[in-house]
């Protein structure tokens, strides 16, 4: 592997909130003891799985976004932290950085609030893609994203880390990521419709990870099913764990790991970084 693997999605900088019932947006609730641990939190899919696919000592750069305010200072200060790539992080003056407010219900259900920041493809991120032996699409801005896939050469591997977001990912775009990637990751609430956009049969040698919460992994390869357990975590908190787990498989697979080695991988990555948020 010669170039970095290179992850296009939003940044975020995530404050978190977890309260006692169910908030329907009317009234006060109390927020639960501990809610303040993480504010705030650099987020987002191209952090997440560029940070899993550097502890796995694989190079990675997210390809994302911010402004030059303090949630952007802490944005790239994760990066540092996690030992990505600066490189495709484009810094805008005089723009606030996307910012999400993440609601927990109790029950473990919640809601977003986001305020977007820049989202403008610069040159330096087109080269970096075009450079690139992996592309990891996740969420993000759909024009942008059609734009990597139209500079990504024929010989680059592609992922997608999909999401059941029409605004990052319409029809046309899901149509060709579909027909494209070698690896697809999805939870098990987005395989219907993410088969639904297919436009066809799934390419020959796609991998598909299918997250499915405590029920474990389904992997679909080369037409075997294989489904495995993980281990039950009670947390308040997920969010990041379906995008560590697809970098930390990808970064398997990337070294010559196979679909199930991979995904234990993943799992394992996914564990950890549940296991700070009990």
């Amino acid at each position: 592997m010669t170039g970095p693997v290179v992850v296009a999605g939003f940044a975020t900088i995530d404050y978190v909130a977890r309260v006692e019932g169910d908030f329907t947006g009317r009234g006060t609730l109390l927020m639960r003891q501990g809610a303040d641990d993480a504010w705030p939190r650099a987020g987002g899919a191209a952090l997440y799985a560029s940070a899993a696919l550097a502890k796995a000592d694989v190079a990675a750069a997210p390809l994302t976004w911010v402004g030059d305010d303090c949630d952007g200072e802490a944005y790239l200060a994760a990066c540092r932290a996690a030992g990505v790539s600066l490189d495709g992080v484009a810094v805008q003056s005089g723009a606030s950085s996307t910012r999400c407010l993440l609601i927990y219900n109790a029950d473990g259900t919640y809601g977003c609030l986001l305020r977007p920041g820049p989202a403008e493809l610069t040159e330096a991120q087109v080269r970096l893609a075009h450079a690139a032996t992996w592309l990891v699409i996740a969420a993000g801005p759909a024009g942008l994203l059609r734009r990597l896939l139209h500079v990504l050469p024929p010989t680059a591997r592609l992922a997608w880390i999909a999401k059941d977001d029409p605004a990052c990912f319409p029809p046309d775009l899901v149509a060709q990521l579909t027909g494209r990637a070698d690896v697809v990751f999805c939870n098990a609430g987005e395989r219907a419709w993410l088969e639904a956009g297919r436009d066809g049969h799934a390419p020959h040698g796609q991998i598909l990870f299918e997250t499915r919460g405590a029920d474990g992994v389904r992997i679909e390869a080369g037409g075997v099913v294989l489904d495995l357990p993980v281990e039950a975590l009670e947390v308040d908190d997920a969010t990041g764990a379906g995008d560590t787990f697809a970098g930390a498989a990808l970064a398997a697979l990337i070294v010559g790991g196979s679909p199930r080695t991979s995904a234990e991988a993943g799992i394992a990555a996914a564990g950890v970084l549940l296991s700070t948020r009990q």
